[in-house]
């Protein structure tokens, strides 16, 4: 079962340093250009090939899109819950949200830098 998490409620999972895995599924331009800090990519396309990589099953794993609009976020949760990852939450209305409420984002890494501290 995929649950719904709200920003705010990220955000303090972050402070507190809780063991999960935030997962984007924006389009690759949109993740290398920003993304909430520590998120990696995950396409819809690629969830079978790629999960078993990028994350942990027994992990809270919270994946967003774009805005509530973007159905990206819902359809890799799904997809993750159907394939055993649990718990999953659907962060919609995603990346719009996190912005828009001023929490930090992680920029696009130059050349010379080795990773980000947020």
């Amino acid at each position: 079962m995929v649950l719904d998490i709200d920003g705010k409620t990220l955000k303090a999972w972050m402070d507190s340093k809780k063991d999960m895995i935030i997962v984007d599924a924006r389009a690759p331009q949109d993740y290398k250009k920003a993304r909430i800090p520590g998120a990696v990519s995950l396409l819809n396309a690629d969830v079978e090939k790629k999960a078993e990589v990028l994350l942990k099953k027994g992990v809270s794993i919270i994946v967003y899109s774009n805005d509530e609009n973007c159905p990206a976020s819902g359809l890799v949760a799904k997809k993750l819950d159907s394939l055993g990852y649990s718990p999953v939450y659907d962060y919609n209305p995603s990346y719009a949200d996190w912005t828009g409420l001023g929490y930090p984002v992680q920029k696009a890494l130059n050349k010379s830098s080795h990773g980000s501290k947020w």
